[in-house]
């Protein structure tokens, strides 16, 4: 009886699994060109940019697009590698306004023969590239995604939606001296947090580009021997501005004193190191008090798994 349960239940699910592996691949959509680089705008211009989704559907399709700034993984492509040392990553999605979003995608008696099958439907898409008087120098990188649908009384619930391939990049420069670069101002401790110090550094972007960075830091004893490696999260600094990075540095088992720590702080095109000490105290009281505080949740999390635990078995029992 089992082993007959199990064959249906396989058929049933391979059967359904191949429904919606057919809608899925039946409902996708593609952009050409993939790349477009735009060359040299000036501030305060405005710029037409234009490029078409196609399909291989049969059936009309409803495409949504939507902007999100790029990122320093497009400066991998070969022919760009160099761009990234005048790459500002101010945020530009939002100098993009799409022309009739979102746009239907209807099925032609003329069908394109393309790399991976044909070409059923094919839309022109326009937009427009308000870029702001203000605008950092550099080059700048937008990518366009196309999130498609179809109607529910087409294809009915199952692979109604669907993921679009990847969407288009635009890529172009703003005329000027794009300049990546930052400086370690200075670095100190704070509060204790349970049995980590909280250690603040302070970066400033000397470059007139927004950049990303993190901070990391080795701690060593006066042996000279490496006790900690600790890292921040990752942030974004205008020009002229300032960030604080926070790091944790783990006390336990440390005597009170100094220690050297070496922190580097890592922007992709660059780097700003600073040597420092720190003077490791004995934490106020209010800093101990935290852990029993922390503690006292323990019984309460071992009763809540015993309670699942016996509910469990009771389940199981009555299944049974």
């Amino acid at each position: 009886m089992k082993i007959a349960s199990l064959i249906t239940f396989f058929i049933v699910f391979s059967i359904l699994f191949s429904i919606i592996s057919f809608s899925v691949q039946s409902f996708v959509v593609g952009v050409s060109p993939g790349l477009i680089n735009l060359g040299d705008v000036e501030k305060g211009s405005t710029k037409l940019v234009d490029f078409y989704i196609t399909t291989p559907s049969e059936e009309t399709i409803l495409v949504k697009l939507e902007t999100e700034n790029g990122n320093l993984d497009f400066f991998s492509r070969s022919g760009y590698k160099d761009f990234v040392y005048n790459y500002s990553e101010e945020g530009a999605a939002g100098w993009v306004k799409v022309i009739n979003n979102p746009v239907e995608i209807k099925p032609s008696n003329d069908t394109l023969a393309a790399t991976g099958g044909l070409i059923r439907g094919r839309e022109k898409i326009s937009f427009i590239l308000d870029i702001p008087k203000d605008a950092e120098p550099g080059y700048h990188v937008i990518s366009v995604k196309p999130t498609p649908s179809a109607p529910s009384e087409t294809i009915g619930t199952v692979g109604s939606q669907v993921v679009a391939i990847t969407g288009i990049t635009v890529v172009f420069n703003i005329p000027g001296e794009a300049i990546r670069k930052g400086l370690i101002l200075d670095m100190e401790t704070g509060n204790y947090v349970g049995n980590r110090l909280e250690i603040k550094t302070y970066f400033q972007n000397t470059g007139t580009t927004t950049i990303s960075a993190r901070a990391t830091q080795r701690i060593y004893n006066e042996s000279g021997d490496v006790i900690a490696e600790i890292y921040s999260g990752k942030g974004s600094v205008k020009p002229k501005g300032i960030i604080t990075f926070i790091t944790y540095m783990p006390t336990n088992g440390l005597d009170l004193g100094n220690y050297n720590a070496y922190t580097v702080v890592d922007y992709a095109t660059g780097k700003s190191e600073k040597s420092s000490t720190i003077k490791l105290t004995a934490p106020p009281p209010t800093a101990l008090a935290a852990k029993p505080e922390e503690a006292s949740l323990m019984p309460l999390i071992i009763i809540f798994v015993i309670i699942v635990i016996i509910v469990s078995i009771i389940i199981y029992r009555r299944v049974q």
